[in-house]
């Protein structure tokens, strides 16, 4: 039983931090939140740019999808400009980082 709470949960953290490759072929992680600089939204698409620094300090540019379902903190989709920084989490859904909730990061 210990052995299997071990397989179990060394699991559980490995898809927490998942890693797909991108139409490029570049791996990237999937993390479940983080937060990035808007570059680009379209609300009638339900699309977001996110600017953010990730491993050794460089810079990646990630496309975030959300529905009507997505939970909105303080901030609205139609309220997003070039340079706000934000909050998202997320799940990785065929390829595409889907959206649960956004708001303003502090």
């Amino acid at each position: 039983m210990r052995q299997f709470s071990f397989a179990v949960m060394a699991l559980f953290i490995v898809s927490a931090c998942a890693v797909y490759h991108d139409r490029y072929g570049t791996a990237v992680a999937v993390e479940p939140e983080f937060w990035g600089t808007v570059t680009y939204v379209d609300p009638g698409s339900g699309v977001i740019a996110l600017d953010y620094v990730g491993d050794g300090g460089r810079h990646f540019t990630r496309r975030v999808y959300y529905g009507a379902d997505a939970r909105w903190d303080g901030v609205r989709d139609a309220e997003l400009h070039s340079g706000d920084r934000i909050w998202v989490r997320g799940h990785n859904a065929r390829g595409r980082y889907q959206v649960e909730a956004v708001r303003r990061h502090d």
